[in-house]
């Protein structure tokens, strides 16, 4: 074998390590609970986000100068829809900051959501989440991971189930198994 040869092979090598690498560190889970964001570490501010109409949020997009979620802060306006509704509804419109990329195909409809036994919110979404996803492991991740740290930011939830019509699913694309209530990941966010 050349060295040249040789050499290409240790580069290659060396990307598949860290790309494994990668790969198990993020599906890894923390023993501690998460920590929600620091825009909701006052008691009070949840009582107030419950019952105005119009309240502040972060909503979680992909950061396409780092590659992993940044909070953008919303105002929403629930009008006669359900809030948490109306929160998916703006993470699915996208961003408002240029430097950051949606992480929901804009054609995917929420369906319902409800809030269930340890503060697990039961997401359906329409099939479009599936059927227009763009795929690859790491646009499912940003997926997940945007709606659950999305939600779990809200009062009350602290984790999220996924359904599409109706029905479980095991994973989105393939590579993130979500058949049990997905924990949101803290440290796929910006700080």
């Amino acid at each position: 074998m050349s060295v040249m040869m040789k050499k290409i092979l240790g580069v290659i090598l060396f990307w598949i390590l860290l790309a494994a690498t990668f790969s198990v560190a993020g599906c890894a889970r923390d023993a501690a609970p998460p920590l929600p964001p620091e825009n909701l570490e006052e008691e009070g501010q949840g009582q107030e986000k419950e019952s105005s109409p119009e309240n502040k949020v972060v909503l979680y997009f992909l950061s396409e100068d780092t590659n992993m979620l940044a909070g953008e802060e919303r105002e929403i306006d629930a009008g006669d829809k359900d809030f948490q509704v109306a929160v998916l509804e703006e993470l699915i419109k996208g961003p408002q900051n240029p430097s950051l990329g949606a992480t929901i195909p804009p054609d995917v409809k929420v369906l319902g959501i409800t809030v269930e036994e340890k503060d697990t919110a039961v997401v359906d979404f329409s099939r479009e989440l599936l059927t227009s996803h763009w795929g690859g492991s790491m646009g499912e991740i940003m997926t997940v991971y945007s709606v659950v740290n999305t939600l779990a930011s809200l009062p009350g939830i602290e984790q999220v189930k996924f359904l599409v019509e109706g029905e479980e699913i095991e994973t989105l694309t393939g590579h993130l198994d979500i058949s049990e209530p997905v924990e949101p990941d803290w440290d796929l966010a910006q700080k």
